[in-house]
């Protein structure tokens, strides 16, 4: 099976830089169904087609309202369960340098909670500012 890198931006986003192998990366902007749907029937479409993610990186953008917690939480735990299936895959969560505080805390605790998951496996799980 091929190993790939899924970059996942939510709108306004900045792109993450250099957190993956830049050989095998497939990424996904906005969507007009939405993010979550799209990254879902991406990552569908990834495993039909014999592909796993090694690497996933959420690039969020500074929106720190209710539906865009809720949407960037669902958006982690489909991407943490594609990374889940790999041996030893990586789960990064990104934001410009300049995001508030807020936001800072709520990925935080995402990566905290996602790490909690995970517990005993060797998947790991961090959080980026200054993209």
């Amino acid at each position: 099976m091929a190993m790939v890198s899924l970059v996942v931006m939510e709108p306004g986003s900045r792109w993450p830089g250099d957190t993956w192998n830049p050989g095998n990366v497939v990424a996904i902007g906005p969507a007009p169904d939405g993010l979550v749907r799209r990254t879902r029937q991406e990552l569908d479409s990834l495993r039909r087609h014999g592909q796993r993610v090694g690497v996933a990186v959420l690039a969020c953008n500074g929106a720190s309202d209710l539906a865009s917690t809720v949407r960037r939480a669902e958006l982690v735990d489909e991407l943490l369960t594609a990374v889940a299936a790999v041996a030893s895959g990586h789960l990064v969560l990104a934001a410009a340098d300049d995001v508030s505080t807020q936001l800072r805390r709520e990925m935080l605790s995402l990566a905290e909670a996602s790490s909690q998951k995970l517990r005993g496996r060797s998947i790991t799980v961090s959080v980026k500012f200054g993209v």
